[in-house]
C-alpha cells in the first residue's frame, strides 16, 4: 500500500526537545522520508548532531538534533565482549573515550597520529569498563557523558519527550537480535512503538536478499507484532560481496518493509552506477534514495585547544577549499576520501560525495552527514 506524502511540521528554531506531538510526529517523519517532496532534500544527522563540544553518538547529540529541527539521526551500533549493544562508530575505544586515562596509562590514542592505546570494543566488556568511561568530544576534551548503551537510548528518548527517527547503522550482525529484544516493547513519550521510528539500516553483506532476512527469528517476530522499517545499504565493499547486486536491490525494492535504498556511489559512472540507474528508473517502486555525503571528520577552526597529539599532521582547517575531505582512520593519520577509494569506485579517482548539489541531480533525496546547519543555510537540505 502506498502511503500518501505528508508535510511534516517542525520548528528549526526550537530550543526544547520536548515538543508536542502535534508539532513533531515520528509517523509523519517516516512518511516524509519514504515519500520525498519534489525539490526537497532530507538530512539525517551523522552520529547525532555532534561537534561544538558535543560528542558523537551521545545523549546530547540526539537532543541537539531535535533542538535544531532535524527529523532523523543516524546512530552506530557495536557489540561489547559481554554482548551489550553500544552507540559507537569506531571498532576501537581510543578516539572517543578516556579509556587510556581510565586504565592509568600515559599513551592516549590520537586520531591525528593514529597512535596510542585503543582496544577493540568487541574485546572489552561493558560491565566494569565501558560503562565507566567518559566520552571525548572533537578536540579530545573529556566530557561528563558516558558511552551510551542501546537500552539507555530509549530511556533517554522517553524521559526527554523526544520525537525523532533513528537510522540504526549496525556494525555487527550479531548485535541485531539483541537490539530487537531491547527495542520491541519500547515506545517514545507519545506512545509510538519503537518499531515505527527505528529503521534497520543494514549493509547488504549481512543480508543480501529479503529471503535471508525472512529466515531470521527476530525478523519473523517483528513482523508479527508490528511493521519494522528497513533500508538495505549498498556500500562498495559490502556490495562487492554479493554475486548479483542488481538482483539484490530489485528484490529489496519490492519488499513491503523497505522504506528507502542507500547507495554508496562514489562518482558518476563508478561502481554502483548500475544500482543507481535501476533505483531512479520507473521500474523501481522505491522513491526514497540516500547516500553518505563525504564532508570529512574535521571541523571549521574554532580557536579551541586540541587536546589530542597532532604530531606532524597539518590540520587543513579551510574546509571550503578542500578537493577531497579528510576522515579519521584507525591506526593511521587522517586520509582523504579520494585516497581510500577501491579500484573501480571512480572513473577519475575522485570521490564526489561532498557535492550535494550533484547528488540531488543524480536522484538522491536524503543524505547522512555532518554540518547540518551550514547545509540548511546554503539551501542544500530542507529538513
Amino acid at each position: 500500500m502506498t502511503i500518501p506524502p505528508v508535510e511534516p511540521v517542525f520548528s528549526p528554531s526550537s530550543t526544547s526537545g520536548a515538543l508536542s506531538t502535534e508539532r513533531r510526529d515520528v509517523r509523519k517523519f517516516v512518511q516524509a522520508i519514504q515519500n520525498p517532496k519534489e525539490g526537497g532534500f532530507i538530512l539525517s544527522a551523522h552520529r547525532g548532531c555532534r561537534w561544538d563540544g558535543i560528542p558523537e553518538n551521545s545523549r546530547s547529540s540526539i537532543k541537539n538534533a531535535v533542538d535544531k529541527g532535524m527529523i532523523c539521526v543516524e546512530i552506530d551500533i557495536r557489540l561489547t565482549s559481554d554482548n551489550v549493544p553500544v552507540l559507537f562508530h569506531d571498532p576501537t575505544l581510543g578516539r572517543c573515550t578516556d579509556i587510556a586515562e581510565f586504565k592509568g596509562r600515559d599513551d592516549p590514542y590520537s586520531p591525528f597520529t593514529g597512535k596510542g592505546y585503543s582496544p577493540l570494543i568487541s574485546e572489552t566488556p561493558w560491565k566494569g569498563v565501558i560503562e565507566n568511561l567518559r566520552l571525548k568530544e572533537e578536540h579530545g576534551e573529556i566530557c561528563k557523558e558516558g558511552v551510551l548503551d542501546f537500552k539507555a537510548v530509549f530511556d533517554y528518548i522517553e524521559e526527554e519527550g523526544l520525537d525523532i527517527v533513528l537510522f540504526m547503522d549496525i556494525k555487527c550482525k550479531e548485535a541485531i537480535p539483541i537490539m530487537y529484544d531491547i527495542l520491541k516493547d519500547r515506545k517514545n513519550a507519545a506512545g509510538v512503538s519503537a518499531l515505527e521510528w527505528c529503521v534497520w539500516k543494514v549493509f547488504v553483506h549481512m543480508y543480501g536478499h529479503p529471503d535471508e532476512l525472512a529466515n531470521e527469528p527476530w525478523w519473523q517476530e517483528a513482523n508479527k507484532i508490528g511493521n519494522p522499517l528497513y533500508i538495505p545499504v549498498y556500500e562498495p565493499w559490502p556490495t562487492r560481496q554479493l554475486s548479483d547486486p542488481l538482483s539484490s536491490i530489485k528484490a529489496f525494492s519490492h519488499h513491503s518493509n523497505v522504506i528507502a535504498l542507500e547507495i554508496g556511489l562514489r562518482a558518476p559512472g563508478g561502481f554502483g552506477q548500475e544500482l543507481l540507474d535501476y533505483a531512479t528508473s520507473p521500474e523501481c517502486p522505491i522513491q526514497s534514495l540516500g547516500f553518505f555525503a563525504a564532508l570529512g571528520d574535521l571541523w571549521q577552526w574554532d580557536h579551541k585547544e586540541i587536546k589530542f597529539d597532532t604530531g606532524d599532521y597539518a590540520i587543513p582547517w579551510r574546509l571550503e577549499g578542500q578537493f577531497s575531505h579528510s576522515l579519521f582512520k584507525i591506526d593511521h593519520p587522517p586520509q582523504t576520501h579520494d585516497a581510500i577509494l577501491l579500484e573501480g569506485d571512480s572513473p577519475d579517482g575522485h570521490d564526489y560525495r561532498a557535492d550535494l548539489a550533484l547528488y540531488k541531480k543524480l536522484g538522491f533525496t536524503w543524505t547522512i552527514t555532518d554540518r547540518g546547519d551550514e547545509l540548511r543555510d546554503k539551501g542544500l537540505v530542507t529538513q
